[in-house]
């Protein structure tokens, strides 16, 4: 069908109009939608369609409209999750928690409601809590699902809606298909059930001394004096990661950190770090102001909801971040000197993710397997490993994104412990008189220069939406053995690649070792390009560039 913006305009203009007649009752929520009065463009964009429940949930714009976060759209969508539940599960039960977002806490409260209202036993955390201890506490307290109000690192504007199987790791397979069958059945006013009064149950707080606890015992840090060493500036960006990544340091005996007090406690409107994302050196500033003013070694950084981790230094005198690529690798590297793998051991890591872990992979002995991008892939084989008893083989596990594994005590990325095990990397490294990047240089040089980098495009909107549609369409139909001014030895389209889940991704691999993928994000309204460098990849880029543009002009 072709599209048809002025139709989706119509449409969104009558839905709007409905919207504003059934939130009467509600005059704060109404004032919103009057100041969209008038204006045609936000008119359509917040209401031209619905925000589609995905497999990572729901993520998107806080405002009123069917394609925003809201109170309605979270309740509609919390319903069709208990519609699923009591259909297919027996006395479902399900964990709530919330990051420090604008609304987090009240979308939380609402979607423990509708749940109680249903009759499922549902339980809510007393205070904001990572995804990571959420995932532990599924699994601790035997609960069919749990689901996360956050956006992760997402800008201050976007909010959204995570749900976890009861392996604690983001529904995965049909799942997302039937809840999204469940919701589209439901309107947004009327069908909800509802109970905040009675019923609703706090999780219990040995769960997060539980969880600091399991972290701690399972690890094998260097003894303390050397660790001690190290000066670590760290940062939860005004998250979750406040009251654990301290908490765990402090318990494996790692006393020489001090945190950012600026990013300290939660902030919805993130202001000291715009982007709260741990990949992006701007979130850093608050950091190297502290190391600037006290001393120190390394900053490490968590997201808002905590389940990501970066890293930044000074190196040569010049402010450095290292890429979640970056990060993995060397843990990786450091993992196989103190703990060398068995041959019947995994890394697992998303296509998306440094090729140079083959390479290691070949010298260490360990098997790796490819999983699409989204860290629910990784949970998903943890998972199997469990039940079939030999989670003793999982290795290691990390995506681009800055997200990590290191112990299948969880199915889910974690930065809390990321966060311990990058501090213990760079303890060692300058036990031997080095920072994290004369490592990576000496890796460099051992397996090759892998230079990996990420792009995002934004396409706002639904012009925007259909603009991706055709830009992945040409990727995939314009088979040309040259891209750019290299050489295409492999084109891999993963809508059709065996042994994958069907995808929107595209991958070109070069004559070179060079690679490239293209892929919408399942996020945010933009097109991610991923490049792994072996030489100079500029015509590549201008190649992306050039087509890119090109359909932003039609």
């Amino acid at each position: 069908m072709a599209f048809d913006y002025k139709e989706l305009a119509e449409q969104a203009e009558k839905e709007y109009e409905r919207w504003m007649k059934e939130t009467e009752d509600n005059p704060r929520f109404h004032r919103e939608l009057e100041t969209l009065s008038g204006n045609q463009a936000e008119i359509t964009d917040a209401f031209y369609k619905p925000l589609r429940f995905g497999t990572s949930g729901l993520r998107g714009i806080l405002g009123p409209g069917t394609n925003r976060i809201n109170l309605y759209t979270v309740r509609r969508t919390t319903q069709g999750l208990s519609d699923y539940l009591n259909e297919t599960k027996e006395n479902p039960s399900v964990i709530v928690s919330y990051d420090s977002r604008r609304q987090s806490r009240f979308l939380a409260e609402e979607t423990a409601a509708v749940l109680n209202g249903n009759g499922i036993r549902t339980w809510i955390f007393r205070e904001l809590t990572p995804v990571s201890v959420l995932s532990y506490a599924v699994r601790e307290m035997r609960a069919t699902m749990g689901v996360m109000i956050t956006a992760s690192h997402n800008p201050k504007i976007y909010n959204g809606y995570k749900v976890y199987n009861s392996e604690g790791y983001q529904v995965i397979g049909e799942e997302p298909g039937n809840i999204l069958k469940a919701i589209d059945r439901l309107d947004y006013f009327s069908g909800i059930k509802y109970k905040k009064d009675g019923g609703i149950q706090k999780v219990p707080g040995k769960i997060k001394d539980s969880f600091v606890r399991k972290i701690a015992d399972d690890w094998m840090p260097l003894n303390s004096e050397m660790m001690n060493h190290l000066k670590t500036i760290y940062t939860p960006l005004n998250g979750t990661g406040a009251r654990y990544v301290p908490s765990v340091f402090d318990c494996i005996g790692y006393l020489n950190h001090t945190i950012v007090r600026a990013q300290e406690y939660p902030d919805p409107e993130f202001t000291t770090c715009p982007a709260p994302n741990p990949e992006k050196i701007l979130a850093y500033d608050e950091g190297f102001k502290v190391l600037d003013q006290e001393g120190g070694d390394i900053i490490i950084a968590t997201d808002p909801d905590a389940d990501r981790a970066g890293a930044a230094l000074y190196h040569d005198g010049m402010r450095s971040i290292l890429t979640g690529n970056q990060l993995g690798v060397l843990m990786l590297d450091y993992l196989c000197h103190i703990r060398p793998p068995r041959e019947d051991q995994f890394v697992v890591k998303s296509i998306a993710t440094s090729p140079m872990v083959s390479l290691m992979a070949e010298k260490y002995g360990f098997t790796v397997i490819n999983t699409l991008t989204g860290f629910r892939y990784i949970g998903d084989i943890v998972s199997r490993l469990k039940q079939a008893g030999q989670e003793d083989r999982f290795y290691f596990g990390f995506e681009e994104s800055n997200s990590f594994l290191i112990s299948p005590f969880l199915c889910e990325k974690d930065g809390i412990s990321a966060s311990v095990l990058i501090a213990e990397v760079a303890a060692f490294h300058k036990s031997q008189g080095k920072d994290l990047v004369d490592r990576l240089n000496e890796l460099y040089q051992e397996f090759g220069i892998c230079s990996d980098k990420q792009r995002s495009y934004t396409f706002s909107g639904a012009r925007g939406q259909e603009t991706m549609k055709k830009i992945m369409q040409y990727f995939r139909q314009n088979a040309s053995e040259r891209f750019g001014d290299r050489r295409v030895e492999r084109r891999i389209d993963y809508m059709h690649e065996e042994g994958f889940p069907s995808a929107d991704v595209m991958e070109y691999d070069f004559d070179d070792g060079s690679r490239l993928i293209i892929r919408p994000s399942g996020t945010e309204a933009k097109l991610k390009v991923y490049s792994f460098e072996t030489c100079d990849f500029s015509g590549v880029e201008r190649e992306v560039v050039r087509i890119i543009e090109r359909f932003k002009e039609v």
